[in-house]
């Protein structure tokens, strides 16, 4: 009974050197941790994961048509929806389009989320956002705000798509 023991043991130790060899070159070659290296010198980091669910998102949603109450009509669906609107207003400009989703590189995730609820919306990019809100200016082809599942689907054809220039990905 005690060789059996010793045998047991030894194997056991023997297969718990071979898991700490392979956990210690797993971490040593992880490509993961060396992302920023990949960066182009200048380029601006920006996270496409996780993507934050609309309960994250923070909106501010501007009227851009002489329609009454539009901003209002669409904050509430877009509340439906998860998202907080802090701020509606009417644009500075005009928009003939359905909506513009106006966000920088730190909610390039959250912004590309946020143009998914817009049917045929653009999104605006802006390397120098900086920490304003996402905002959304409705046009005059705003109909309605895509429902979850829609918004879902637009997501998962879309994906996120290459990075915008000036920028590298990092998750």
């Amino acid at each position: 009974m005690r060789i059996a023991r010793i045998r047991a043991l030894t194997v056991l130790c023997a297969l718990a050197l071979v898991a700490g060899l392979i956990t210690f070159w797993a971490i040593r070659n992880d490509s993961q941790t060396s992302a920023a290296a990949d960066c182009p010198p200048g380029a601006v980091e920006i996270k496409t994961a996780p993507i934050p669910k609309p309960e994250e998102i923070e909106l501010v949603v501007l009227n851009g048509t002489d329609r009454d109450g539009l901003a209002e009509q669409a904050a509430v669906q877009l509340e439906d929806r998860g998202f907080i609107v802090t701020e509606t207003g009417d644009a500075d400009e005009d928009y003939d389009g359905t909506a513009l989703v106006y966000y920088g590189p730190d909610q390039y995730a959250a912004g590309l989320h946020a143009h998914a609820y817009f049917y045929q919306g653009h999104d605006a990019f802006d390397l120098d956002w900086g920490d304003k809100p996402i905002t959304v200016v409705l046009g005059d082809d705003f109909a309605e705000v895509r429902s979850a599942s829609d918004a879902r689907q637009s997501f998962a054809q879309g994906g996120i798509g290459e990075a915008p220039k000036g920028t590298c990905t990092v998750e």
